[in-house]
């Protein structure tokens, strides 16, 4: 994220407006642009089926492949994520670029393995045909190395060519599934066969997204091996915190989705997909309105507080006076603390004015009571999550990795038990499982941050906040019989 700071602060040194809306623009291109451009995407889509009067199943069946193919496909990422961030960047460190390529290859072969044995399963049970669920593969593998990409491409400080994959692939998505819905009457088809149609159109999108984010990464990473394409597995066996970290964050993210999908008010379409119409669009603008958060941590965070902290760890590296830490120290401290609040304070005002904005024109927006009361739930919840994930951050830029598996398991653990707890009351609690899970996880992880970064200088000097190392070598083993073969 250094990187990001540098650019920031850069933008932030020329006193005058514009340089500060060019900031925050570029900020939201790092964090949020591509799902924002993939979310307007689907949503044009969505306007041109409904502009030639589509069956509504026939939509539904279309948007359900594709949250199933993005939900799933984060979970699979989230057990790389935090793994392969943390190799490349020791690997930068090392300035061993060389070896930037090979571990891409290595996360790509296991993403795309991961994702093809999920879907067995999925075809195993699905009646749907033979060629939708060909179909639904290739999408979900062509998502889950879209992920892989953006980690190494934003790793590698290659920001606007990855917003400008997304934005190519986007449009020739919407030109594709306008192109469909302007030659064929879609209406005219089997249910199954009209949503292939479509999904084949988005597809195509996503994969011209793909082949456009691998030229990227080609051009970023001249020198390209293909040794040691698993050597990155060590890390599972060095860092084992990380890899449930990540895992159990993405899985509690969605784990309220799961357990809903098997309550009132939900559907079961084609024997393969469950879905809760209602929730599921309340959490999806829910997380929409978290974006402010993602700007502004990153451009608070790494502008001022990244400063800070590493003129705090400078001291403690290079020798510097007890004095010269603990002002470094008192420093590092007001300034997280400041932004942190400011964060809290501007995230919790947008999202009221959001809430307030929504129930005002819910009457001309003919959005139904159930509906409001479930998006307003998630509004909060999507706010504390936000928080969450900013602190988990942080604590991982501490080196804390046991506070970040700490919070990431009592988040996936809250959300799953309260979901399950106010399941029987229906559409009055909706969301209510998210929101307070969201919320308790939050408390939590700011008690933590705060009285580890209380202590930070005796942390920095002991390494007692972070876990042990593990001896074991199952991984790392597993990963040089993977290199022998390849």
């Amino acid at each position: 994220m250094a990187g990001i700071g540098f650019k920031m602060q850069k933008l932030f040194k020329e006193d005058y407006f514009s340089s500060r809306i060019r900031a925050y623009g570029f900020a939201g291109l790092v964090t949020a642009g591509p799902w924002l451009i993939v979310a307007l995407s689907i949503t044009v889509m969505q306007r041109l089926i409904h502009a030639i009067g589509l069956i509504e199943n026939v939509r539904e069946l279309f948007i359900i492949s594709i949250s199933y193919c993005f939900i799933f496909s984060q979970v699979i990422f989230g057990t790389q994520q935090l793994i392969v961030t943390r190799y490349i960047a020791d690997v930068f460190y090392e300035k061993r670029t060389e070896d930037i390529y090979p571990a891409f290859l290595g996360a790509s072969k296991t993403a795309a393995a991961a994702a093809f044995l999920l879907w067995g399963v999925f075809a195993l049970y699905s009646p749907l045909p033979f060629l939708y669920k060909l179909l639904l593969l290739i999408l979900f593998v062509i998502m889950n190395l879209i992920w892989i990409l953006y980690m190494f491409l934003t790793a590698a400080k290659y920001y606007q060519p990855v917003a400008y994959s997304f934005i190519a692939g986007g449009i020739a998505g919407i030109a594709a599934v306008a192109g469909i819905v302007s030659k064929i009457d879609l209406n005219s088809f089997p249910r199954h066969v009209s949503a292939f149609f479509l999904l084949g159109a988005f597809t195509l999108g996503m994969l011209i997204t793909l082949c456009a984010l691998f030229f990227s990464l080609l051009i970023s990473f001249p020198k390209r091996g293909s040794s040691k394409q698993f050597s990155y597995f060590q890390y599972y066996d060095r860092y084992p915190s990380l890899f449930w970290t990540g895992l159990l964050y993405n899985i509690g993210v969605w784990v309220g989705n799961w357990v809903i999908w098997f309550g009132e008010g939900s559907s079961y379409m084609e024997g393969s997909f469950r879905y809760h119409t209602l929730y599921d669009t309340a959490i999806f603008w829910s997380y929409l309105s978290i974006v402010p958060t993602m700007m502004i941590f990153v451009i608070s965070i790494e502008t001022r507080f990244y400063q800070r902290y590493r003129t705090f760890y400078g001291y403690i590296n290079e020798g510097g006076s007890l004095g010269q830490i603990m002002k470094a120290k008192e420093n590092m401290q007001i300034v997280l603390r400041q932004e942190m609040e400011r964060l809290l304070r501007n995230q919790g005002l947008f999202s009221l004015g959001l809430l307030a904005v929504i129930l005002y024109f819910a009457a001309d927006l003919r959005l139904s009571e159930p509906f409001l009361g479930m998006f307003c739930l998630t509004v909060v919840g999507a706010f504390a999550n936000g928080m969450v994930m900013v602190i988990s951050l942080l604590l991982l830029y501490f080196e804390d990795r046991k506070g970040a598996l700490y919070t990431s398991i009592l988040f996936s653990a809250l959300n799953l038990i309260l979901s399950l707890l106010f399941l029987p009351m229906g559409f009055n609690g909706y969301g209510l499982g998210f929101a307070l899970g969201s919320v308790l996880t939050f408390s939590f992880s700011a008690w933590r941050l705060l009285q580890y970064v209380s202590d930070i200088d005796f942390h920095a000097f002991t390494g007692q906040g972070a876990m042990k190392l593990s001896d074991k070598r199952i991984f790392g083993d597993i990963g040089k019989f993977l290199n022998k073969r390849v």
